[in-house]
């Protein structure tokens, strides 16, 4: 530092601080605004200037966020993916059998409500499309792996039979949870969403797996 420099101050090195918490803030509020307006108003009435609208920017700031609404779009739905996956991951206190019941539960319990998902997955054909499917994809492969961990972690702790062959039932676990977890947006009257049924199906897998 010269002899003229100026030691920075407080205020000079907070600065930036606020100026990145702001804009994680406002970016934040875009998202949330498209969420919105998205579950409203389906994929053609979800404009930017109405999402701007709702998040108290201007089209030019959400731009400098999100190059386009494709984009825009994108983060959203990876978004909802990452939480559902999120809302399926077993809690430390839960046993082997518990930890699957809790993942079929809170799968399903996601579906019925968040909000925006019969938009993206019923409701709105040009919200269904490949970005959802793609998403969809990027999550089975470590759903398949959670499932098999705690499969794995039920016989080694004498709670499961030992002769599962884990690779399989995972997927079949998996098949069965993403199918009944569906059925909580599709509001299909020849599949319905119904409690008993996914009691059912719960006590179907934990009676199959168990020692």
């Amino acid at each position: 530092m010269s002899a003229d420099a100026s030691p920075p101050t407080p205020e000079s090195t907070t600065a930036p601080s606020r100026r990145r918490e702001e804009s994680e803030r406002k970016r934040r509020r875009i998202l949330e605004a498209a969420q919105e307006c998205l579950g409203e108003r389906g994929y053609a009435g979800a404009t930017v200037t109405e999402i701007a609208r709702r998040a108290g920017v201007s089209n030019g700031l959400l731009y400098q966020f999100f190059t386009n609404k494709e984009a825009l779009i994108a983060q959203v739905l990876e978004a909802i993916v990452r939480d559902w996956v999120r809302a399926m991951v077993p809690r430390p206190e839960e046993s082997a059998a518990e930890a699957l019941e809790g993942m079929f539960r809170r799968s399903v319990d996601f579906c019925r409500s968040h909000p925006l998902l019969p938009a993206l997955l019923r409701g709105d054909p040009e919200l269904q499309l490949t970005r959802m499917g793609a998403a969809g994809r990027d999550r089975v492969g470590p759903h398949r792996d959670l499932v098999a961990a705690i499969l794995t972690r039920g016989i080694e702790a004498g709670e499961f039979r030992s002769d599962l062959d884990v690779a399989s039932i995972a997927d079949v676990i998996c098949q069965l949870q993403s199918d009944y977890s569906g059925r909580a947006y599709r509001n299909d009257a020849d599949f319905p969403d119904d409690p008993r049924i996914i009691d059912a199906a719960i006590a179907m897998i934990v009676s199959a797996v168990r020692d």
